[in-house]
């Protein structure tokens, strides 16, 4: 079910006239004479100054630093034709040494893994920033983290209502299929409609294939419930130490494990929660029900 869907279920159980607009990316909700607006997965339920944040990597990063919650370490590089940029191909240099050589890159303000790439080179660092800063004035730089797993938190009013790990898309051979069928079966629902033409090779036993690094849903990722229950906690513990930081009433934290260690990677001001739906809830009741609470809180309807 799509989230437009979603949303004017909830919108005809409680009383609430829904019109889309702004080419289907504005929501205008009106219930007794009162206007609430959801742009994108964007709830009117956070500070405009806690969404700035939020929807800033460096930013974001230099909150938490600051009240030292462990997060992704993050520095920033200025388009070289803002008054901010003048050292930036000397700072790339300079971080890229600190960072082993080895370094994420992703526009500033990005989402959904959109224009997030691995360098190993300082010439592919420096193609990929060219790249970016052609339509982003600030980008981000990151080490390279070995990550265990990925993990999302869904918190609404200072409750946790959904916590889940996401797997990045990796395949195991059999002896007997091809990778493109491997990848079928693994999550049909995002390779079914994929031009998957070069990945008829068929993967010896035990053979390893990772189709992407990211841990992306709208990348081929899957989800599931975490099954240890004390990392459970500790992942919601800290999403919830970051909500309180933040002072944000609804928003999606993503967390990773490296080396046995959390932290915080982003804090997502939109929160989408349908995509997940298919791998933990094949009726989408349990992003309804998140929904409903979001705008049952956007108008105060108890």
């Amino acid at each position: 079910m799509k989230f437009h869907d979603l949303i004017k279920e909830i919108c005809e159980e409680e009383g609430i006239d829904l019109k889309i607009l702004s080419g289907n990316y504005l929501l205008m909700l009106t219930k007794d004479n009162v206007q609430k607006y959801i742009w994108g997965h964007k709830f009117p339920l956070n500070s405009h100054s806690v969404g700035e944040i939020l929807d800033d990597k460096y930013a974001l990063y230099c909150v938490l630093n600051a009240n030292n919650i462990p997060v992704i370490e993050h520095r920033i590089l200025w388009n070289n034709h803002s008054k901010l940029g003048n050292d930036t191909d000397k700072l790339l240099v300079k971080y890229f040494k600190e960072f082993n050589n080895k370094a994420v890159i992703k526009p500033n303000n990005g989402s959904k893994g959109i224009g997030v790439s691995l360098v190993e080179s300082l010439e592919d660092a420096q193609k990929v920033c060219q790249n970016l800063f052609i339509k982003n004035y600030s980008i981000s730089i990151t080490p390279f983290y070995e990550i265990e797993n990925e993990y999302r938190v869904i918190v609404l009013d200072n409750k946790v209502e959904l916590v889940y790990a996401k797997n990045k898309p990796v395949v195991i051979g059999n002896g007997t299929d091809t990778i493109k069928d491997l990848l079928i079966k693994l999550n049909p629902a995002y390779f079914q409609s994929k031009n998957l033409a070069n990945y008829n090779k068929v993967l010896k036993k035990g053979e390893v294939f990772e189709y992407d690094w990211h841990f992306n849903l709208s990348k081929g990722a899957t989800a599931n419930f975490i099954k240890d229950k004390k990392l459970e906690e500790e992942v919601k513990e800290l999403a919830l130490k970051v909500t309180n930081c933040l002072g944000s009433n609804f928003v999606s934290v993503d967390i990773i494990k490296s080396h046995d260690k959390l932290y915080v990677m982003e804090v997502n001001s939109g929160v989408c929660i349908n995509k997940v739906c298919s791998f933990i809830d094949q009726d989408f009741q349990i992003a309804k029900n998140i929904y409903h609470k979001a705008i049952k809180k956007m108008f105060e309807i108890n």
